[in-house]
C-alpha cells in the first residue's frame, strides 16, 4: 500500500511537470530568461518518508530582428571645398528579445553638382539593449525576467538608457539587477494614458547615431551642392536581420562673388564716365575721373555674392599705388578712423589701418580688409563670410603726390 503512493505521489508530480511545461506562453519572451523547471519525488523507505529532486534551466535565446531607424532632419553649411563636412543623426531602436550588436554601413543615396562625394558611419556599430516585460510592472517601475547576471544591467539596458515601451520614449534612472527571478527598471516618468505594461511587452533601448557626409568635388560653383545618404543596420548575430533608413539631405551652399571698384575726385567733385554708383550722396565712376597733384581721391570697393550660397574667408586686398598717391590717415567718424566697412546688414563699422586691432591693416603698399559679416577677424585671420545675394563695401581715401 505504501508503495502504491509513492508511485501515485511521483505520478501526481510528473503531471505537475506536465501542466507547467504545457501552459499557455506569453506573447514574448526576453533573452537570457532562465525557465528553470523542478521537480521533486517524494516516497517512503519502509522507515519514513525521503524526498528526491530534479532540476532544469533553459535560457532563451536572442531572435535577431531588424531595428527601426528613423532618419534625421536635413543639414547644410557653406561649401569651402570637396572636405567640406555634415554630420546626419539617424535614431535607431531594438526590435529584438535581448542585446545585439548592428554593425553600420552608410551610401551616398543621391547627390548633385558634386563628384566624389563620401558618406560614413561615425561608429562601425552599435549595441542596443532590449528585454521583454513578465508580470507585475507598474507604469514607472518595470519588472522583467533576470538575465542571468547580476551585473548592474538588464539584457544590456543599463542607467541612463533610452528605452521605448508602447512607443512612449523614456530614460532610466534605476536598476535593480539580479542573476534569477526578476529585475526591475525604473523609468525618469511614469507611462502616460495610464498605461502599465502586463507581460509580453518590448522594452527596446533608443539610441542616436550619426554619419560624416563630405560634399566631394562641386562641379559649377554658384549652385549649391546636394548629398543625400541613408544608414544600414546589420545584426551581428544574424546579418539577414537589416533595416536601411530613409535617406537625410545634406545641402552645401555655394556662392560666387564679384569685385568692383569705383573712385571720385573729392577735392573737385568732376564726374567720370559711365553710369555711377551712388552712395552717401557722391557719385563713383568706374572710369574718366581726372585729378591734379594735392587733389584727395576716394575709392570704394563693393564685394557682391550673387550665388545662392554664402562665401567664405572673404578678403579684399588693395594695391594702393605709393609711387603716386598717399593712403590718408583719419578722414572718418570725426577724423579718427581711416577706413570705412558696411557690412550686410547694412552697418556702418570705421577701421583703421593699424596692424591687429580690427579688420583692415596697410603694410604699403597693400591695404587688407577682412570682410564678411559684423565683426570679421583682423588680418592676417581669414575674413568672413557673405551671405547669399548680399554686398559689403569698403571706403579709402588718398591724396595724389606732389
Amino acid at each position: 500500500m505504501k508503495l502504491t503512493k509513492t508511485i501515485l505521489s511521483a505520478q501526481l508530480a510528473l503531471i505537475g511537470i506536465l501542466l507547467c511545461i504545457s501552459a499557455p506562453a506569453w506573447a514574448n519572451l526576453a533573452a537570457n530568461t532562465q525557465i528553470i523547471n523542478s521537480a521533486q519525488l517524494s516516497y517512503f523507505n519502509g522507515v519514513k518518508t525521503e524526498y528526491a529532486y530534479a532540476s532544469v534551466t533553459v535560457t532563451v535565446s536572442l531572435v535577431a530582428s531588424a531595428p527601426t531607424i528613423v532618419p534625421g532632419p536635413p543639414q547644410n553649411t557653406s561649401y569651402a571645398g570637396p572636405g567640406t563636412t555634415l554630420t546626419d543623426s539617424f535614431t535607431i531602436t531594438s526590435t529584438a528579445n535581448g542585446p545585439d550588436t548592428y554593425n553600420l554601413s552608410a551610401v551616398v543615396s543621391g547627390s548633385t553638382n558634386t563628384t566624389g562625394p563620401t558618406a560614413n558611419p561615425t561608429a562601425p556599430s552599435v549595441v542596443l539593449g532590449a528585454t521583454i516585460t513578465t508580470v507585475g510592472s507598474t507604469g514607472q517601475v518595470i519588472v522583467v525576467p533576470a538575465d542571468g547576471t547580476s551585473d548592474g544591467k538588464v539584457n544590456g539596458i543599463a542607467i541612463g538608457a533610452t528605452v521605448v515601451i508602447n512607443n512612449q520614449t523614456r530614460t532610466v534612472t534605476g536598476i535593480s539587477d539580479n542573476a534569477t527571478g526578476t529585475s526591475t527598471i525604473t523609468l525618469n516618468a511614469v507611462l502616460s494614458g495610464s498605461y502599465v505594461p502586463g507581460a509580453g511587452v518590448l522594452v527596446a533601448e533608443q539610441k542616436v547615431v550619426t554619419t560624416t557626409v563630405t560634399a566631394g568635388t562641386i562641379t559649377s560653383v554658384g549652385t549649391d551642392v546636394t548629398v543625400s545618404d541613408t544608414l544600414t543596420a546589420a545584426s551581428a548575430t544574424t546579418p539577414a536581420a537589416t533595416a536601411t533608413s530613409g535617406a537625410v539631405l545634406n545641402t552645401f551652399t555655394s556662392g560666387t562673388a564679384t569685385l568692383t571698384k569705383y573712385v571720385r575726385n573729392v577735392t573737385t567733385s568732376i564726374a567720370g564716365t559711365g553710369t555711377p554708383y551712388g552712395y552717401g550722396g557722391n557719385n563713383y565712376y568706374l572710369a574718366g575721373v581726372t585729378a591734379k597733384p594735392g587733389d584727395v581721391l576716394e575709392y570704394i570697393l563693393i564685394a557682391t555674392n550673387s550665388g545662392a550660397g554664402s562665401v567664405s574667408a572673404s578678403t579684399i586686398t588693395d594695391a594702393v599705388p605709393t609711387s603716386y598717391v598717399t593712403l590718408k590717415i583719419g578722414v572718418y567718424s570725426g577724423g579718427t578712423r581711416d577706413i570705412t566697412y558696411i557690412d550686410e546688414t547694412p552697418t556702418v563699422h570705421y577701421l583703421t589701418s593699424g596692424p591687429g586691432d580690427d579688420a583692415a591693416t596697410y603694410a604699403a603698399p597693400t591695404l587688407t580688409v577682412n570682410v564678411g559679416g559684423a565683426t570679421p577677424a583682423a588680418p592676417p585671420a581669414v575674413g568672413g563670410t557673405i551671405p547669399s545675394t548680399k554686398s559689403v563695401i569698403v571706403l579709402y581715401q588718398v591724396t595724389i603726390n606732389p
